[in-house]
């Protein structure tokens, strides 16, 4: 469904933010972004949503290049919601929420049979029919985001990608958003820094550090000991909750043994070439999660 080839981003100075990355995102997959601060996280999430679009490699999405479509073109495919919150619109919630079917209408006539119905439907998931006739300025951080995240749903796209949308909800929201993400049939690329969450709602993490991708896999065999030393500079210690879920103990690692740590070479996950990614039928995740999984 998301291809990503050899992509390869360059600041103003010439430094590489994202430096040849390359994986693939098959229908229904909900896929986590994680690294430390400044791994290149939002930088992969921007260019998969437009911010960016001076980049080298390629990005197909559906089979198209992502780089020749045009506005509404690229709107009917990936719907985004960034870690930046809008200016505060002088609207209601759900004048906001109607805005997400654009893509849809009809260009003469602005018709659209099924927005009703979609509408009503992502307003229900997300628990939003309370705040329909709310000023979306009075909102606070998190209740916005819930918004931001329910008109991204009623856009419709083929890709969701969401830039650590945990972030401003209380730990309820933030358990009832990655339980809603991983029940719905929808393909989603989504970034956090909460590995546990990323552990027990995603059927796959995406590791980056300096722009490069470091390990590409289910969760519970990707964060292992080693990794979080290298990536995170942290010892951890895993193992299963009372639920029978991954998760974590973690400490610092005292300056003298860190050292020591990154000195030795990470390496680099390998994706396949894009010429046999393509040769291969994509797998489509058909089942509806459930709330609870075992790794």
């Amino acid at each position: 469904m998301l291809r990503v080839a050899n992509l390869t981003v360059l600041d103003e100075q010439g430094n590489k933010l994202l430096d040849d990355v390359s994986f693939t995102l098959h229908a229904n997959e909900v896929v986590a972004v994680l690294g430390p601060n400044g791994a290149g996280k939002t930088t992969l999430l921007r260019c998969l949503f437009g911010a960016i679009e001076h980049y080298s490699g390629k990005i197909y999405i559906n089979g198209l290049d992502l780089a020749l479509l045009k506005g509404r073109q690229r709107a009917l495919q990936i719907a985004a919601v960034s870690q930046e919150m809008p200016a505060d619109f002088q609207l209601n919630v759900k004048t906001i929420l109607e805005t997400g079917r654009t893509p849809h209408q009809h260009w003469l006539n602005s018709k659209d049979d099924n927005a009703k119905r979609i509408i009503a439907s992502a307003v229900d998931t997300m628990h939003l029919t309370k705040y329909l006739e709310r000023d979306f300025s009075k909102l606070s951080g998190g209740e916005k985001k819930r918004v931001m995240i329910c008109r991204a749903l009623i856009q419709e796209p083929s890709l969701l990608v969401l830039d650590e949308p945990c972030n401003h909800l209380d730990i309820e929201h933030q358990l009832q958003l990655m339980s809603q993400l991983s029940s719905i049939a929808q393909s989603t690329l989504v970034s956090l820094h909460d590995f546990t969450l990323a552990a027990k709602y995603c059927d796959r993490v995406l590791v980056l550090n300096n722009g490069q991708l470091i390990s590409d896999g289910k969760p519970a065999k990707v964060l292992d000991k080693e990794l979080f030393e290298q990536v995170f500079s942290v010892h951890v210690e895993p193992y299963l909750d009372p639920w029978q879920q991954w998760s974590c103990c973690a400490a610092s690692i005292p300056k003298k043994s860190l050292t020591a740590i990154r000195e030795k070479p990470l390496t680099v996950f390998q994706e396949k070439s894009l010429t046999t990614i393509q040769d291969k039928p994509l797998t489509t995740i058909q089942d509806k999660r459930a709330n609870s999984r075992q790794y």
